[in-house]
């Protein structure tokens, strides 16, 4: 099923459907929110792996040694962290071949949310076929969102690259709770109304996963407003900036831009650096980046 998106704003509760909503869309959107109220409604959980590190960097009595050997029990994981830091994204000085020397030169917030960023796409496996093309195709957008976020960071001062990857992945973390659920109930499946659904609740629920994840606020907020397009936080540039910008760069050249605004209309636009070169330019300087994108995307699809 090709997926179909359109940039709508987030930021309207979901308690009531759309006008132009059909029966399916209409009964879906009424289970949903009828197990959101109950407590019914199964969120996705995150990997151990990734809740123990968290938990373990938010502990101040923590070492590495003793994260080392978390990452080590997912052998898979601690060759991703090593092939990460030996990437030209984090240049190291000298080949790092060990785990714990790799963590030791991320830090330990780094190595957070780059395994978090790394469990993530387990997240996205159907068990059934029918939805595997919209599951992969929402994987894929994030990828592309969290890769430019990545890149925009590095280009603005005060934020953290791999913070701003992780908030890019997670923008569209709210899909998940409805594809699961028609995963589980495929006779409910209506595939010409199931974009119609995911873009009412994709952001309330989104910010609703987070929050149960214990996500930052910064990094929570994200999925509801990003396609707020009017949102101005202040003079102050924050991760929803970065990721809201990300995610009108990904549309650009596809079909799906339909209700998206320019670059140049974008209020979290104008407060990045690269604002000053112009819409047009900072086109061509993403085009410049474009290898440091492609790098952020080998590490995600690895």
């Amino acid at each position: 099923m090709p997926e179909t998106r359109q940039a709508k704003p987030r930021d309207a509760a979901p308690g009531t459907a759309s006008p132009a909503a059909g029966d399916w869309e209409l009964k879906l959107l009424r289970t949903i929110l009828a197990d959101i109220k109950s407590g019914r409604l199964q969120l996705p959980s995150l990997p151990d792996v990734a809740l123990r590190v968290r938990e373990a960097v938010q502990n101040p009595n923590r070492r590495v040694a003793e994260l080392t050997r978390i990452v080590q029990m997912d052998p898979a994981l601690a060759a991703r962290l090593v092939q990460v830091v030996n990437s030209p994204l984090y240049r190291a000085a000298r080949k790092i071949d060990s785990c714990q020397a790799a963590i030791t030169r991320l830090g330990l917030a780094a190595t957070r949310n780059l395994v978090v960023s790394f469990t993530l796409r387990s997240l996205f496996r159907p068990h059934t076929r029918q939805l595997e093309d919209r599951l992969q195709s929402t994987w894929r957008h994030s990828c592309k969102v969290g890769a430019i976020s990545s890149v925009l960071a590095r280009l603005t001062r005060g934020l953290d690259p791999d913070r701003a990857m992780l908030g890019g992945l997670v923008h569209d973390i709210g899909e998940l709770p409805v594809l699961q659920y028609l995963d589980e109930h495929p006779r409910q499946i209506d595939e010409s109304g199931i974009a119609t659904v995911l873009e009412r609740l994709r952001g309330p629920l989104g910010t609703f996963v987070l929050k149960s994840w214990r996500f930052e606020d910064d990094l929570a907020r994200i999925p509801t407003e990003v396609e707020s397009w009017s949102r101005d936080s202040g003079a102050a540039t924050d991760y929803v900036d970065i990721v809201q910008v990300a995610h009108v760069h990904g549309l650009f050249g596809s079909s799906e831009t339909r209700g998206a605004p320019t670059l140049a209309q974008l209020p979290a636009f104008q407060k990045l650096p690269i604002s000053t070169l112009g819409p047009d330019a900072s086109l061509e300087l993403l085009e410049w980046s474009q290898a440091e994108i492609n790098d952020v995307l080998r590490i995600l699809h690895a």
